[in-house]
């Protein structure tokens, strides 16, 4: 165990009788202290929360069977982990516009039966797009905007139903009060600053972690060749059976093999799972040199779909696994062997072969922007569409990065 870093932070939350209702779960190991680090951070905060609640020291070692308040971000709300709704309070950050796509992503949680709260409501008119959709709202009661009080917050937005926190409660006095006020639960200095959390950060074989999201990107793959990727690590194998049969995730028997793991979870869930695992633990990688394999990857795909005889998610894979020597620091040779890919993706990679390896020169140059330099096109391809995949690439690479935390 490592003292100097922290996993995290909590801070229970009380109801009128000073009972612990719920703790909300604090990132320790990112900065979060202004609304532009929140805007950058915030994905890759919530990730590392997850990862270390839910896989590295177990939620209810955390919360005592007790619900967690866990920030999520815009991204967040669409691919929710795949735990117990009882287990998760779902929080969306102000910043967080009530969007018909977001609004959308909130109902569908709560239809799956997670309870949502909005965070540091203030009264603004945007925010307010957001009271008829969530169960509980936070007010930073230090935090009031001037003309206004925490009284007239609760009094002129009540919906029937809806739970009101007050945090950054200090004093008896605050708490007396605010009781009077409406609020029904409350958080702050006077019952508890956070509490730093320290645990072991569990690691992951990386090539074990690769290999696997290799195989679930492959629409060939049976739940057998994806059982058998995930009992190539013993480590790994532990890992998917610990969260499986995890209180916070299952409600039936005890899962006692893999290939019944991956049965009951689905292929969608476990590669959630995986990418998690994979990107939640790049933090010594320069950001650039995944956006750069993110780049290539996608082009390759765009590239791959005006060619009939290649796959395009294969192409893809290609295109990603194309600076892996970097991220693991190995020669490629090493790579491929140790992933064994396919003669196919190996040729493309080690030497540029094949119809894979022609694709992965040409989406090399799209992503450095060098467009001007590419003499040889697989026949099928118009250059003309190298501009618009070009665009429609780097938006896509923005967008996989917003949501894994690393944008």
């Amino acid at each position: 165990m490592d003292v100097d870093k922290p996993l995290m932070a909590r801070q229970p939350i009380l109801d009128a009788k000073g009972v612990t209702f719920a703790y909300e779960l604090l990132c320790r190991s990112i900065p979060m202290s202004t609304e532009a680090l929140q805007s950058s951070n915030g994905n890759l905060a919530t990730g590392e929360i997850l990862l270390a609640a839910f896989l590295d020291i177990g939620i209810d070692n955390i919360t005592g069977g007790l619900p967690a308040f866990v920030n999520m971000t815009e991204s967040w709300l669409s691919m929710p982990p795949a735990v117990k709704p009882d287990k998760l309070v779902v929080e969306i950050l102000e910043y967080v516009p009530p969007t018909d796509a977001n609004i959308a992503a909130v109902k569908a949680l709560r239809q799956q039966g997670f309870r949502v709260a909005l965070d540091d409501f203030t009264g603004d008119e945007v925010q307010r797009g957001w009271l008829p959709y969530v169960d509980i709202v936070k007010v930073d009661v230090m935090d009031v905007q001037a003309h206004t009080s925490s009284a007239e917050l609760v009094s002129s937005n009540r919906n029937p139903g809806l739970i009101w926190l007050a945090e950054k409660v200090e004093t008896i006095e605050d708490y007396e009060r605010l009781k009077g006020e409406g609020y029904q639960l409350f958080q702050g200095f006077f019952f508890s600053r956070p509490a730093l959390l320290y645990g072991e950060r569990k690691q992951d074989s990386q090539y074990a972690v690769l290999r696997l999201i290799n195989e679930l990107n492959n629409p060939d793959n049976t739940t057998r060749d994806i059982s058998t990727a995930i009992q190539s690590d013993p480590q790994l194998s532990y890992r998917i059976l610990q969260f499986i049969n995890s209180a916070s995730v299952s409600s039936v028997n005890k899962v006692t093999s893999i290939h019944q793991a991956v049965t009951m979870a689905g292929v969608k869930r476990i590669l959630g799972w995986a990418n998690m695992l994979a990107l939640g633990r790049l933090d010594n990688k320069p950001r650039a040199l995944l956006e750069q394999a993110l780049s290539r990857a996608y082009i390759c795909q765009m590239l791959a779909k005006h060619l009939p005889s290649t796959d395009d998610q294969t192409a893809y894979t290609v295109g990603m696994f194309s600076l892996l020597n970097a991220f693991v620091d190995e020669p490629m040779a090493e790579v491929c062997d140790r992933l064994q890919l396919s003669d196919a993706m190996s040729d493309a990679l080690l030497r540029g072969d094949g119809i894979y390896g022609e694709i992965l020169k040409v989406a090399t140059l799209m992503s450095e922007g060098r467009l001007e330099n590419i003499r040889n096109v697989p026949r099928g391809i118009d250059p003309g569409i190298f501009a618009e995949v070009q665009q429609s690439a780097f938006l896509e690479v923005g967008n996989q990065l917003r949501l894994c935390g690393i944008a």
